[in-house]
């Protein structure tokens, strides 16, 4: 009897604000939108909370450019981008994936959504100390979704929107699933893209710049060990035999991208004085990789850097 009482109020109030209703001007929803919409209102008015969802999903489903569009939009999925500020607050990244799925099905060009869940498993997950990979999959496919709707010409409303700046760090986000996914060919060449996205991002650079160097270490640590596999007499030999040679020339051609690489870490770091610590870190490795490469002659290695830091120097 409650309930039949309750959709008896719902009949009467959705009767009334047809009644008022104006007549379709050009400017004006049509009749059909404007009873869509009153449909909700009504339910809405009454607290009848689950048929005022599904008149609002079927008033966006009809009219999704509709007068009322925006505001049923933010009234329907409010619930639920609070219960994703929630997930995000709590670093619960599950129900974090869950919930944004859930809106996007309903709003597949939601920007934002895209873009913070992209972000945020790269915060919680990915970027974290140890890194944590177990939705690096999942922020990839974000990451590619906000790419496509931001080369589409899309913005997140609301505050500064910066283009490349997002575009650099959606791209690096599958630069690191890459590299995690140990496909180094792919991973180099999204780094290179995130960087090239936003040239002037200190903090995406430098990040990327190490990403790289990672990638390029490992093809160089195995060079190395395969030449030190020959005897030191065969190594030391006036006239290396053709095999060592062949090795050396391994071990050389490993060097030169991470020899650019940490070359460039160093150069940028010190013409935007950031990440000192880290530099001097990467400054001796280099300078070790450097004399292996040049038969221990480094006197190349300072003008190298010095060229380099005048391409990271600030733009007057």
């Amino acid at each position: 009897m409650k309930s039949l009482q309750s959709f008896g109020r719902f009949a009467l109030v959705l009767a009334a604000c047809l009644a008022c209703a104006s007549p379709a001007l050009a400017q004006e929803p049509s009749a059909e939108e404007t009873i869509a919409y009153q449909v909700w209102f009504a339910a809405n008015s009454q607290n009848m909370q689950d048929k005022a969802q599904e008149a609002a999903a079927a008033y966006l489903k009809q009219f999704p450019n509709g007068q009322y569009a925006a505001y049923l939009k933010n009234w329907l999925f409010g619930p639920k981008l609070q219960a994703f500020g929630a997930a995000v607050q709590a670093k619960n990244t599950a129900e974090m994936i869950k919930v944004g799925r859930e809106i996007l099905a309903a709003d597949p060009e939601n920007l934002g959504l895209y873009y913070s869940l992209a972000f945020n498993l790269r915060r919680l997950e990915m970027a974290a100390s140890p890194a944590n990979y177990t939705h690096s999959k999942d922020a990839a496919e974000f990451a590619s979704s906000a790419i496509k709707l931001i080369e589409a010409g899309k913005t997140i409303e609301g505050g500064t929107f910066n283009k490349n700046a997002s575009l650099a760090l959606m791209y690096q986000v599958q630069a690191m699933d890459a590299a995690n996914a140990k496909n180094a060919e792919q991973a180099v060449a999204l780094y290179k893209k995130s960087s090239s996205s936003d040239p002037g991002n200190v903090g995406i650079g430098a990040y990327n710049l190490l990403a790289l160097a990672s990638l390029y270490k490992d093809p160089y640590d195995e060079a190395v060990k395969a030449y030190q596999a020959f005897p030191e007499a065969d190594r030391q030999a006036a006239e290396p035999n053709d095999g060592v040679k062949a090795a050396l020339d391994k071990v050389y051609a490993a060097a030169d991208p991470l020899i650019d690489t940490w070359a460039r870490f160093v150069a940028l770091t010190r013409a935007r004085n950031v990440a000192a610590e880290t530099r001097e870190k990467v400054a001796t490795s280099l300078q070790t990789v450097y004399a292996t490469r040049y038969a221990g002659d480094t006197s190349g290695l300072e003008p190298l850097i010095q060229k380099l830091q005048a391409e990271y120097a600030p733009k007057q």
